[in-house]
């Protein structure tokens, strides 16, 4: 079992790394957001794709597993942020942990192993815990631009359990699924709008 006294220590000890003798090497905040926001663009527009292939994308392994490969390294990117910026380090390191879980589980229903209904029972709430971390806790009490773009993406965080659920009910259809695509298109430019 995880001790979580000592897991936060190591994320206080990695977040006390100087970090004025590694920038030039750590992207500013506003630099990680925009990099996530376009590697969201990246993965929403492959999901358009995905759907637009239909059965033919799926004949390779490779591009089946590209969707849940990109949030699982997206989750892993937001745990090393936990390690190198210092404010918000909690929000962070359990919205990466969230999307590492959701990655996994979807690469287990895509591979055949769990059936969509068990993945759900992961996915559709690691994206209610998203939202409120995102919309709720990173807000800190004024809308400026960042608190009001974080509340933004927590709304579309929000919706995108209604669009998983919704999808969940007809797996087949292809606007379903495009659905899911649009909204992590809206998500990679929602990061892109922050400025800090």
């Amino acid at each position: 079992m995880i001790d979580v006294a000592s897991l936060g220590s190591i994320i206080d000890g990695a977040g006390a790394l100087p970090h004025h003798e590694l920038h030039g090497y750590i992207p500013e905040p506003a630099e990680s957001h925009h990099l996530f926001g376009a590697a969201f663009l990246f993965i929403g527009v492959l999901l358009i794709v995905e759907t637009l292939a239909g059965s033919v994308w799926h004949r390779n392994r490779l591009r089946t597993t590209l969707w849940p490969a990109a949030i699982m390294t997206l989750g892993a990117g937001m745990v090393v942020v936990t390690a190198l910026e210092p404010n918000d380090r909690l929000i962070h390191f359990t919205i990466g942990i969230i999307m590492l879980a959701a990655g996994w589980f979807e690469y287990r229903h895509r591979m055949g192993e769990v059936s969509r209904r068990t993945a759900d029972l992961l996915i559709v709430p690691a994206l209610i815990a998203g939202a409120l971390e995102i919309g709720v806790f990173h807000f800190h009490g004024s809308f400026n631009n960042s608190a009001s773009v974080h509340v933004l993406l927590g709304v579309t965080t929000a919706l995108m359990v209604f669009v998983r659920v919704y999808q969940s009910r007809l797996i087949t259809s292809p606007p379903r699924h495009a659905l899911m695509g649009v909204m992590v298109i809206a998500l990679a430019f929602e990061l892109m709008a922050l400025s800090h």
